[in-house]
């Protein structure tokens, strides 16, 4: 998804934005997971960098009651989670809505709506025993009708990928029992399961509208949304969980209300919470960063994010139509002046575009490798390639251009220093505009935006699977308005390496097709990876308990109350 004025990263997935969600494992414009016999390899524990020690909650000192006051950086747009396409609105039902299953803080799917998820002796036949006794905000109980439902309904819905890329049917086997066929293999199943909320059949018949009446089976139901204002959580005092089962766990969410305030601009967010107005920013300013983390007042957990800054080319518009000059643009990028004056140090260059957090698939040495030997700094070079390419089309230096980004302070900032490198050399001169976040959205997911000649500056919010850092990003089908390939990049050899990585289960086949997949798209380069930053979140240390900093945006708000990953926060006022 793209991430817009707060932290978040362009959730770009039309359907992406959500795959990289990230609480299954989804991918999105930041503003997302077997078959053969073998577990997928994401069933096993992976070590992901964490770079503040989680401190869970006391269940001896855990006090019942009380509000949390958050903050978001943009509104929630959509309450239908088969048309959200962007990461706050997925934050926002985060705690209303569940999936069958869910990835914990350190990237295992747990089971969370199914008590067991099974493959059949079948190769593509998958079995869900789901909880008994679940009730949805409405007082009706879950049965397998409305989880066939759930997935049926994403058929030719914006999000419709989140389901459809691997799910051919299924059957109704028993009152809690489904029976699930996929169309071929497909290795993130289990992460991709997290990225689908379960509703009840009423939705799918057009009995009940989401839009009006949000109806989950989540630790919190909606109460209010004041556009542009405020959204509002009660606590789920019929919660399906008991505590019974758990030594750590208390038997029900202890925050009574959670409200999220809309605050679009950092320095606001900051100072809301410095003033005591608010207990949580999910937007923790650079500039403020060393200050928070020295005041004892203030507790800021982080950690490395799933996701990327983004810089893409219209691979229709000459001269970006030439490799060159694409790789000659990126080598002008100074990644480490981003890093370390726009982010004071917080993350650090990406040359490919999988994150850390997928430490299984890459690592910062190859990262490393890949920006030496393509896309790493160097003007000499870079000026070399980008003539190369002009002479080749026959364009005359300079070249006029537009870099476009939304109101993100951070993102404005670094958008200026490529602008200022490339206006350095005698190739280019290049304009920058600036857009309203949901403005924004709609610019760079039109169907045209790849015959524009405008630069695309934003983030990209992935999970903890390989797939959702290129799936939606790279493969031809994937061209917007279908979701996220907003260059309309892509060739069959890249099309079948990341359908190749989709449908192998064994970790190290995996590992070599995303690493060749990684160097193909990093020497074609339809865009340059900027930054990997951090999942970072601060509160007020005397009144905020327990909470731990989920590493993708759209699963941000985890800590709250989440059984399946352990997890509850408290509120001390």
């Amino acid at each position: 998804m793209p991430q817009g004025n707060s932290r978040e990263r362009f959730d770009v997935s039309r359907r992406t934005l959500v795959k990289s969600l990230g609480v299954g494992g989804v991918a999105g414009l930041a503003g997302c997971a077997g078959g053969d016999g073998t577990e997928t390899a994401t069933d096993e524990p992976t070590e992901t960098p964490t770079d503040s020690t989680p401190t869970p909650a006391d269940k001896e000192k855990v006090q019942m009651g009380g509000e949390l006051v958050a903050t978001f950086g943009a509104d929630v747009k959509n309450f239908d989670p088969t048309k959200q396409n962007d990461t706050t609105s997925s934050k926002a039902f985060g705690l209303v809505y569940e999936p069958l299953l869910a990835t914990d803080f350190g990237g295992k799917p747990q089971n969370v709506l199914a008590t067991s998820f099974e493959q059949a002796e079948e190769d593509l036949t998958w079995v869900a025993t789901l909880r008994e006794g679940v009730q949805f905000h409405n007082g009706n109980e879950l049965t397998a009708e409305d989880v066939k439902a759930t997935f049926d309904r994403y058929e030719g819905t914006p999000r419709a990928a989140d389901v459809t890329d691997w799910y051919a049917s299924s059957e109704v086997t028993g009152e809690y029992e489904l029976t699930i066929k996929l169309k071929d293999k497909y290795a993130p199943l289990k992460f991709s399961l997290g990225g689908v909320p379960i509703v009840p059949k009423e939705v799918a018949d057009g009995d009940l509208k989401l839009t009006d009446n949000p109806v989950g089976t989540g630790p919190y139901e909606f109460v209010k949304h004041e556009p542009d204002s405020l959204f509002r959580l009660q606590r789920n005092d019929d919660y399906w969980f008991d505590g019974s089962d758990s030594e750590t766990m208390p038997e029900k969410p202890p925050i009574e209300t959670v409200t999220f305030r809309i605050i679009t601009e950092q320095s606001a967010q900051l100072a809301a919470l410095q003033g005591g107005d608010v207990d949580f920013i999910n937007n923790v300013p650079a500039d403020s960063y060393e200050e928070l983390k020295e005041n004892e007042e203030f507790t800021v957990t982080e950690r490395t994010a799933g996701g990327f800054d983004l810089f893409a080319y219209p691979m229709s518009v000459e001269p970006f139509t030439n490799a060159k000059v694409r790789r000659g643009i990126s080598r002008l990028i100074p990644r480490g002046a981003i890093v370390d004056t726009v982010y004071k140090g917080i993350g650090s260059p990406a040359y490919t575009p999988i994150s850390p957090l997928a430490a299984q698939f890459t690592s910062p040495e190859f990262n490393e490798q890949m920006g030496e030997e393509y896309t790493a700094y160097n003007k000499q070079k870079a000026q070399a390639e980008i003539q190369a390419g002009f002479d080749e089309l026959g364009i005359e230096a300079p070249f006029e251009t537009t870099i476009i980004t939304n109101q993100n302070p951070q993102r404005v900032k670094w958008a200026q220093l490529i602008q200022e490198s490339i206006n350095s050399t005698e190739f280019f001169e290049a304009d920058l505009e600036q857009f309203e976040w949901n403005t924004y959205v709609g610019k760079i997911l039109a169907e045209d935006t790849h015959e524009k000649n405008q630069l695309i500056c934003v983030g990209w919010s992935a999970g903890w699977d390989p797939d959702a850092y290129v799936h939606n990003l790279f493969h031809t089908k994937q061209f917007t308005p279908a979701c996220c390939n907003f260059m309309h990049y892509g060739n069959d050899e890249t099309d079948q390496m990341i359908d190749d990585g989709l449908q192998t289960y064994d970790i190290e086949e995996r590992k070599s097709i995303y690493q060749d997949l990684m160097e193909r798209l990093v020497k074609d380069t339809p865009l340059a990876y900027i930054r990997f930053g951090k999942a970072m979140n601060a509160f007020a240390s005397e009144s905020v308990k327990g909470f731990q900093t989920y590493p993708i945006d759209s699963g941000e708000f985890t800590g709250v109350f989440s059984p399946s990953a352990e997890a509850y926060t408290y509120v001390d006022k």
